[in-house]
């Protein structure tokens, strides 16, 4: 299947901005974890939902979120999943559906005591509040913290909170690990994150571009008005990236294509051949592949740090 983790992710962000402003939510979800119902979680369009007991049919209309139900043992408990992610990852052995263009019909016939939202297309959101069936509603977090938030968030919800607990805590100390490695980084080197051929780039103020701040990387979409702002060639030319990351993999872009673009040939990463490629997938999802997704980042700002 072709990869779709920048269309999921761009889509995301724009059911995002609308809703909010132009905001990110992160929702409220470190309250101690606890293996208990009934459990009541904050969402993300201000109303609460109340779980009673613990979830036996969930419909997962997210891929990050399935990934996380798979990582803290609540596979077993997915009864349909976004067709973008399975459980296992890279199977199909959950059925799937459409999370942009949900099928209320479809979703319903799989009698599920939970629906996870993160993107409320087509009021999918309200329409099944309108049928009595438990959604809960979370966008997407903004920051690297608030990924591990949304593990603990799914876990507890899902009845797996010791799980989700022992899961941040792994992530956050590997992501220590990379800290202490540059911990003599005053200024890592200028990046360009590149999420599709029409330039659009992630901000610090973004998920995506909160790996560059946690690499201390200085990113050259610092100052956006917008988590995830298009730039124009000029731009990136005049801000000299030393380094640019291509995760606009389903464009096949490659190195060879940046560099014979008019003028780019004068920017530091193209003279020095430092352009990676990444897995859009990886990066671009709030879940437990974030220390994969860090690591591969970087490799790619740091060569002689990271083997």
């Amino acid at each position: 299947m072709a990869r779709k983790g920048l269309s999921i992710l761009l889509s995301a962000l724009v059911a995002l901005v609308l809703a909010c402003g132009g905001g990110s939510a992160k929702p409220a979800a470190t309250q101690p974890a606890a293996a208990a119902f009934p459990q009541t979680f904050q969402e993300s369009d201000g109303q609460t939902l109340t779980l009673r007991a613990q979830p036996q049919r969930i419909v997962s209309l997210s891929a990050d979120a399935t990934e996380i139900f798979c990582a803290v043992g609540a596979g077993a408990q997915l009864v349909a999943v976004d067709r973008y992610a399975n459980c296992p990852l890279g199977s199909s052995a959950k059925p799937e559906l459409d999370a942009y263009k949900p099928s209320l019909e479809a979703i319903a016939a799989y009698r599920p005591d939970l629906v996870f939202v993160s993107v409320n297309s087509s009021d999918v959101v309200q329409n099944l509040r309108q049928l009595n069936i438990p959604v809960l509603y979370v966008q997407v977090p903004n920051d690297l913290d608030g990924v591990l938030d949304r593990i603990r968030l799914l876990a507890r919800a899902s009845g797996h909170a010791a799980e989700g607990d022992k899961l941040a805590q792994q992530l956050q100390a590997q992501m220590e690990q990379v800290k202490q490695k540059l911990a003599s980084v005053t200024a890592g080197p200028r990046v360009y994150h590149e999420l599709d051929t029409t330039y659009f780039s992630a901000a610090p103020s973004s998920f995506v571009g909160d790996f560059y701040t946690f690499l201390k990387a200085q990113n050259i979409a610092a100052g956006a008005s917008t988590p995830y702002p298009q730039l124009s060639a000029e731009v990136i030319v005049q801000r000299n990236p030393q380094v640019i990351v291509l995760a606009d993999e389903a464009a096949g872009i490659t190195p060879q294509d940046v560099k014979s673009r008019p003028g780019w040939n004068a920017i530091d990463a193209v003279k020095n051949d430092r352009i990676c490629v990444v897995d859009p997938d990886i990066v671009s999802r709030p879940g437990p592949r974030i220390i994969d997704a860090l690591n591969t980042l970087a490799k790619c700002l740091y060569p002689d740090r990271f083997q």
